[in-house]
């Protein structure tokens, strides 16, 4: 009695380390659902909590073309596999003793799924990414710690049986994947179709004329010219929005792809140092100068880049500004005087000017503005888009 006692004892923990083990990777998936769609929609706030470095990196796996499996964020399937697994579990509480070992042979079935779908895209992940996502590891660990105690608790006496009422249920939940991913997009997008946005940009791209951009002393990121297979170049304003919410969707896009160079140019909506606007606020361009010299002194350039976007809504007054720069310059390590001076000095103003020239002279009209290999891109932050730009350069 007391062996008896013991057995099921450990039974119920296997059992409740294996549905632990499912309710973290729940929570692991959701948030990777929703930054995959915050990151399509260009609709992130800052840095993803997993974004470690350049080497560990959630965002660049939610850029990459792997991140969808029959255009359902891989992200969800793992979210109902692991919620279709609590379901069995909870099933398997409280229903009768002579249809447990049907419900018992399902769990395994789900838990072997998991394991299945870890290794395959563990694989993928160092065999074709460039960085690896840190949470995604989490949920491929902890789908053989389910698999694990669910083997320990469920095999024993176990006759293998599946019912035909599983097929239905797994069917169910794969439907209710392409349901939801749907209802997820029309709330990011409204009623707007994706495809066909990706298609009319896309056709847009291919008819607009290729122009020879003269390289002027970007922001730059990736291989060079040369080298690179897809260059983007970006014209932004660093008090603008639009801008803000571009510069998440294109660093990941870039770090999933390594035949990608990003170029970063400044076209302040300032008339202190852009010929093409009349109003002058001086503070962005002042901005745009800071990022230049963080670039000059200590290559920080991408550092304060993503310094200025992430706290976008302290920039309203030039004082403000350089009341900020030595914190700046702080926070990406580099001497505060020494980014103050730079930021004054007439070689950075000249620097900020020549860029703002050379997208005045490409007829730029508001930012951010995007080129991809000499062509101009619509909606050109948006990861379907260039997803579909980046296949159509690699087929020619």
């Amino acid at each position: 009695m007391t062996t008896s006692n013991s057995s099921t004892a450990n039974t119920r923990t296997f059992q409740y380390i294996a549905a632990g083990a499912a309710v973290v990777a729940l929570g692991l998936h959701a948030y990777l659902l929703k930054s995959h769609y915050d990151l399509r929609y260009g609709a992130v706030d800052g840095k993803l909590l997993c974004d470690i470095s350049s080497a560990f990196s959630c965002s660049a796996a939610s850029a990459s073309r792997w991140s969808e499996l029959l255009g359902v964020p891989l992200a969800l399937w793992g979210l109902l596999t692991n919620l279709a697994y609590l379901v069995l579990a909870g099933w398997d509480m409280i229903t009768e003793e002579s249809e447990r070992d049907g419900v018992r042979s399902a769990i395994l079935v789900v838990s072997g799924v998991l394991v299945l779908a870890s290794v395959v895209m563990g694989a993928i992940s160092l065999l074709q990414l460039n960085t690896i996502c840190p949470f995604c590891f989490g949920t491929y660990l902890l789908s053989f710690v389910t698999a694990g105690f669910a083997f320990l608790a469920y095999r024993i006496d176990l006759k293998p049986k599946l019912k035909l009422s599983f097929l239905w249920i797994s069917i169910a939940f794969a439907v209710s994947g392409f349901i939801m991913n749907d209802q997820f997009r029309t709330s990011y997008q409204g009623s707007g179709h994706e495809a066909a946005m990706a298609k009319a940009a896309l056709s847009e791209w291919r008819s607009n004329p290729q122009i020879e951009i003269a390289e002027t002393d970007p922001l730059a990121m990736g291989p060079s010219r040369a080298d690179a297979k897809m260059t983007i170049l970006e014209f932004a304003d660093f008090r603008c929005g639009h801008c803000k919410d571009a510069a998440a969707p294109l660093k990941a896009f870039l770090a999933a792809h390594s035949d990608v160079r990003l170029e970063f140019y400044s076209w302040p909506l300032d008339g202190e140092c852009n010929t093409s606007i009349q109003q002058v606020n001086n503070a962005s361009c002042l901005l745009a100068r800071t990022v230049w010299c963080a670039r000059k002194n200590g290559n920080k350039g991408w550092e304060a880049h993503e310094q200025v976007f992430a706290r976008f809504d302290e920039w309203r007054t030039t004082e403000r500004i350089r009341e900020n720069i030595e914190s700046i310059a702080t926070s990406i390590g580099i001497d505060g005087a020494v980014l103050k001076s730079c930021a004054d000095s007439p070689e950075a103003k000249a620097a900020i000017e020549k860029q703002a020239a050379l997208g005045t002279s490409l007829n730029i009209r508001g930012t951010p503005a995007i080129f991809v290999n000499g062509r101009v891109l619509p909606a050109g932050s948006s990861l379907p888009i260039l997803n579909a730009v980046h296949r159509e350069i690699l087929s020619k």
